[in-house]
């Protein structure tokens, strides 16, 4: 028995092949290639039985930043077509409507940089719930079938709690 809280996986459409292979790896998992369709997808959801979960937003980092990117679009809340799709989404109340405790930024070292520290605390005041970013690479051995192992979470840490 685990007292996990289940994970909304939403992986950029670029790094599907995480998941893919020999093993399969986190089997409960959605696309999302750009702002839009996660929007999307988080309002398609709204239909469906809901329980508390943890967003995880699932790619590869930029090279220099290291912010996650969905698609082509960087997860950077200076950008201000990112930060005002989140200010939408925070302002619809997607989140608590859908019971989305937390949100995870899960791409290599997205706690790292200064941008990536600014993003996560940007993003966790306008959507209201802890963010969370990765001080690590990661790859596909982070995750079993249900989302992110939990035996990881020293890669984690939490928007409060960066500089």
């Amino acid at each position: 028995m685990t007292d996990r809280v289940p994970s909304l996986n939403i992986v950029s459409s670029d790094a599907e092949g995480l998941f893919t292979g020999e093993v399969a790896r986190c089997a409960n998992r959605h696309c999302a290639g750009s702002l839009a369709s996660l929007r999307t997808l988080l309002e398609e959801r709204l239909g469906s039985p809901v329980s508390p979960v943890v967003m995880d937003l699932i790619g590869h980092s930029t090279r220099d930043h290291h912010f996650l990117r969905l698609g082509d679009t960087a997860i950077d809340m200076l950008d201000p077509v990112v930060a005002r799709f989140f200010q939408s989404v925070a302002g619809d109340r997607l989140l608590p409507r859908l019971q989305v405790v937390s949100v995870r930024l899960l791409g290599c070292e997205t706690a790292v940089s200064p941008g990536g520290r600014r993003t996560l605390r940007l993003l966790a005041r306008t959507l209201r719930v802890p963010v969370f970013g990765t001080t690590r690479q990661i790859g596909k051995s982070h995750y079993d079938e249900i989302g992110f192992n939990p035996v990881f979470a020293g890669v984690l840490v939490e928007a409060s709690q960066v500089v």
